[in-house]
């Protein structure tokens, strides 16, 4: 697998909104590389929605306007050079662990 060091800290951000379980808010920065420090903080919204008994819908939104480096990143499109499969890696990932209640790294 190919790659760069990783950092300490590899996102960081703040909660601009809370309101639990159905909403969160937060500013997001990917700290992995200079390029995608220096783009800045992005905005991430989770909605959480049930839909039925026991069932619940979760809707992403990530604001990527100014962001073309993480685009490429939360899109999976750099995961040849070692970064991951992007957001769809993440939610494919917490599919399996509500699913069998084991990751699939674990």
């Amino acid at each position: 697998m190919g790659g760069w060091p990783v950092p300490d800290v590899i996102v960081d951000g703040e909660v601009l909104e809370s309101d639990p379980p159905r909403k969160l808010v937060q500013t997001w920065r990917m700290l992995m590389d200079p390029q995608s420090e220096a783009e800045g903080f992005t905005r991430l919204t989770y909605e959480i929605a049930e839909t039925g008994p026991g069932v619940s819908k979760l809707t992403v939104i990530h604001e990527l306007e100014g962001a073309p480096r993480l685009a490429l990143f939360v899109g999976g499109e750099m995961e040849s050079m070692g970064a991951g499969g992007g957001w769809s890696e993440v939610f494919s990932d917490l599919k399996t662990l509500l699913e069998t209640g084991h990751g699939m790294r674990g």
